[in-house]
């Protein structure tokens, strides 16, 4: 990404399972970024499935035995990702923990999971068994055996969050950059909007198909490239479709959104995923969201909203624009 100044204060640490970096152009104080960090940690701390104690931890242990009092905040953001599973006829689904686990790509010596195996897992994979009580402010999952992840949404959440803290501390211009999850807080310091980078599917990190200019916009990138494992040359990674119980095979390698919401955007690209770029397209246009497909035969589509914002960087390749 490119700022047009060097005068910023900046902010990188670990949290959800990544690196992050908050960077402040122009005025800015290091009270703001201490706040921004805080917000981060404290809702990884209640949302991550594998932080003992989390809301979400508690709600999986209790699956199938009693509902488990969660914050407003856990029971809204589980409310989201519901509607995003029937928004996109079930390619997003808040309860797909069971699969993720079984398949574990990232995990050395990762292989393909017997076929049974698969089919009797998917079955613990139902939206509809997760109850949600606003009265109450408590979750259930209904049968032993089901959990909730919500790796797929609340990054995007905590990027919103963040950007709330960094605008009513009076920042114009910034950069939230939650492990790829990218909120541009108004325009560059001399005006212009910002140009955020697209990584290539696929390759290192760092490499760039092209960049969009947004301004006050976030851009999120769901792709294939770092989590997976290959097999007997096919390629296994960590997006799965709660519909098959298989990574999603969808002619995609990666999907990147711009919209104004990182939280709709963070669940958008991995339902537009697993949609493909039909289906997907069809979702997006009735969110009002903008995105760039990369096929694995290496060809890049871009929505209307995109044509006249993405820039392609290798000259070999063409954008199918329109869709």
């Amino acid at each position: 990404m490119t700022n047009g100044s060097d005068e910023y204060i900046s902010r990188e640490f670990p949290a959800l399972g990544t690196i992050n970096g908050i960077y402040i152009y122009g005025s800015g104080r290091a009270e703001t970024l201490d706040e921004a960090q805080q917000r981060v940690t404290f809702l990884e701390s209640r949302l991550s499935v594998f932080r003992e104690g989390s809301d979400i931890w508690r709600l999986n242990r209790a699956a199938g035995k009693k509902p488990v009092e969660v914050s407003g905040e856990t029971l809204a953001l589980l409310k989201a990702a519901k509607e995003y599973g029937r928004l996109s006829s079930g390619a997003f689904a808040a309860t797909i923990r069971p699969l993720t686990a079984l398949w574990n790509v990232t995990r050395p010596g990762a292989e393909v999971p017997d076929a049974e195996a698969i089919d009797d897992t998917k079955e613990l994979v139902r939206d509809d068994d997760l109850m949600l009580d606003e009265a109450s402010s408590t979750a259930f999952l209904k049968r032993p055996g089901q959990s909730v992840d919500l790796g797929g949404i609340a990054k995007g959440y905590i990027a919103d969050e963040v950007k709330k803290i960094i605008d009513k501390n009076g920042v114009r211009s910034a950069i939230i950059d939650l492990g790829g999850n990218i909120v541009a807080v108004g325009t560059r310091p001399d005006g212009g909007p910002w140009q955020i980078g697209i990584q290539t599917p696929a390759d290192v990190r760092g490499s760039y198909i092209g960049s969009v200019c947004v301004s006050d916009e976030t851009v999120v990138t769901s792709g294939v490239n770092e989590r997976f494992f290959m097999k007997d040359g096919v390629c296994y990674h960590h997006i799965i479709d709660p519909r098959s119980g298989y990574p999603a095979s969808s002619g995609l390698l990666s999907v990147t959104i711009v919209g104004r919401s990182s939280m709709d955007a963070d669940a958008l690209t991995t339902a537009v995923f697993v949609l493909g770029i039909e289906k997907g397209a069809e979702l997006l246009k009735s969110q009002h969201a903008d995105a760039v497909f990369a096929t694995n035969e290496h060809k890049i589509f871009v929505t209307e909203g995109m044509k006249d914002r993405f820039v392609i960087k290798a000259e070999k390749q063409n954008v199918n624009g329109g869709i």
